[in-house]
């Protein structure tokens, strides 16, 4: 076989195995993305469903501040 040709069949190997290796190494991060989105769909509060299982849309209290960033005072700014 000419030199050319072995180059290219060894660069081929070897970029087959480094593909190999990314997307076996990324499909478990898929894989463990896809098992945290299942489990956060199950997971549920209870107080948030009726007498009979149903979600109670109408009834949940959302807080919801006027000003997105929590505003807190020191004791010492009271009493002056």
């Amino acid at each position: 076989m000419e030199p050319i040709i072995v180059a290219l069949v060894v660069l081929f190997v070897i970029g087959a195995f480094v593909l190999g290796i990314t997307v076996s190494w990324l499909a478990g991060y898929v894989e463990d993305y896809i098992e945290n989105a299942a489990y956060s769909k199950s997971v549920v509060h209870p107080e948030m469903f009726d007498e009979d299982g149903n979600m109670l849309h109408d009834e949940l209290i959302y807080i919801r501040p006027t000003n997105p960033y929590w505003k807190f005072e020191d004791a010492d700014e009271e009493e002056d």
